[in-house]
């Protein structure tokens, strides 16, 4: 039961971060939206940076989750990377409220407390499925060894963000992002590169 309280706690969090940002949730709001008391977040998480703390690992940990189904080390990079792309985009299209409580938590700017920590998250995440997909690509001769892994999968990831934003605020109501076109870009980019500096 204890468990299922500070569960319960955490899925309040994400819910209202869908709503609003880090630094509009008030723990009152929690305790009402939890229907847990207001002094268990406080057992369990000492203190509202804490909670804070909290739902931002809870959250990169279901963004772990997510990366450990989508890579395959079966497919190519480029496969890898339309996979990818094709569940972001669906992501946002059936989880608008997540992907926002998402997107909260790397655009408010009232919780640099904890940007090293969340970095750590998004390291291990790079080790364990970023790296190995451009090795296995470096090795089969898809991508050159100088490609720029960070600058990739940034352009990339800048790009969903982009387009998370506009969809979440309904910017862009009728265009679509086809997954293969955003991956081949990229690739285009990485082969022109490739060309410079040959």
């Amino acid at each position: 039961m204890n468990g299922d309280n500070r569960e319960r706690l955490l899925n309040a969090g994400v819910e209202l971060l869908s709503e609003k940002t880090f630094s509009e949730i008030s723990m009152d709001q929690v305790a009402e939206r939890s229907s847990v008391s207001k002094p268990m977040i406080y057992y369990y998480f000492n203190n509202k940076e804490g909670y804070y703390r909290a739902l931002a690992e809870h959250l990169l940990k279901v963004a772990r989750s997510m990366m450990q189904k989508l890579c395959d080390p079966a497919i190519s990079m480029r496969e890898n990377l339309v996979r990818y792309v094709r569940f972001r985009i669906d992501f946002v299209e059936k989880n608008p409220g997540i992907a926002n409580a998402f997107l909260s938590i790397i655009t408010d700017p009232n919780i640099g407390m904890l940007i090293n920590e969340m970095q750590e998250e998004f390291d291990i995440m790079r080790m364990e499925f970023i790296d190995p997909m451009f090795d296995r690509a470096i090795e089969s001769g898809e991508v050159t060894s100088g490609v720029n892994r960070m600058i990739v999968m940034m352009m990339l990831n800048s790009l969903l963000i982009s387009y998370t934003v506009k969809k979440i605020n309904r910017l862009c109501e009728h265009d679509e992002m086809k997954p293969e076109e955003v991956v081949g870009i990229i690739f285009d980019g990485i082969a022109a590169a490739r060309e410079d500096i040959e």
